[in-house]
């Protein structure tokens, strides 16, 4: 064999062998299948007729996730067993899928949805965001009224003050999450706390109090603000409208194929 043909075959196997490689990793990923085998016996015990069995263990995986697989491999879990048993497991399964999602557009759609299968939701996009009520994974009640203490005190120039209110169980947090509508952020309004100590107010105009205001009134408001209240806190976001007999589109997963064997996913 010449170098040119020698060469040109090591071409080839190492081609090839990116494309067995790059195959496989693809099939693996769409069949949501952890890089290990630890969850394999337990994953070929489930059965449809027992949902919850694919919760507790989607709970267990969750927890000692090492890798992206094997968090795909809980949400699917999650998903089964919320389709398999809506009326029971529906509204917990979309609770834990929001607990372990990264973006925020899939949290705030899956938390949307929980607030429909227990009734309380209207399908849209107001009160549904980030700061609604705190069983929905926002902030409560009592953290709304610290936030809005705190820029009362700020206002007035009692800067120790504001920053006690903010020390308070998720405080800080929820100021962080408003830092888009502050002036200079929510990190130059802690640092503006620490200079204020009584003797002197900040200055601000009609447009930064008024803004100010309305904040606090849409944060104390919760579900029931209105729909200005919830553009000004969202940013314009789009809306969130689904509905809750499609909990199958929101979770994007086959409820059929429940049955996990070699590796695959399958119908029963």
């Amino acid at each position: 064999m010449n170098r040119h043909a020698s060469v040109l075959a090591v071409g080839l196997a190492l081609i090839c062998g990116e494309s067995i490689s790059l195959s496989a990793r693809e099939t693996q990923s769409n069949q949501f299948v952890p890089e290990t085998d630890r969850w394999t016996a337990r994953l070929e015990s489930l059965h449809p007729g027992n949902p919850m069995g694919y919760f507790e263990l989607g709970e267990e995986v969750a927890d000692l996730a090492q890798n992206e697989r094997e968090h795909e491999l809980a949400r699917r879990l999650f998903s089964l067993a919320g389709l398999l048993d809506t009326p029971r497991l529906g509204r917990s399964a979309c609770l834990a899928l929001a607990n372990i999602e990264t973006e925020i557009h899939i949290k705030r759609r899956l938390l949307a949805m929980a607030s429909l299968l227990s009734g309380t939701g209207s399908g849209s996009g107001a009160g549904s965001g980030l700061l609604s009520r705190e069983d929905e994974g926002g902030f409560s009640e009592s953290t709304a009224l610290s936030v809005t203490a705190a820029f009362s005190y700020y206002r007035r120039g009692l800067g120790s003050r504001a920053l006690s209110q903010l020390r308070k169980p998720g405080a800080e947090e929820m100021l962080m999450s408003l830092g888009h509508l502050l002036r200079g952020g929510s990190a130059r309004f802690l640092e503006d706390c620490k200079l204020y100590n009584g003797r002197v107010k900040p200055t601000l105009t009609d447009f930064h109090l008024v803004k100010m205001l309305t904040i606090e009134r849409a944060i104390l408001s919760g579900p029931d603000r209105s729909w200005a209240s919830e553009l000004l806190l969202s940013q314009g976001r789009p809306l969130i409208e689904i509905e809750s007999d499609r909990l199958d589109q929101v979770l994007g997963v086959d409820p059929s194929r429940c049955i996990y064997r070699g590796g695959r996913w399958i119908q029963p």
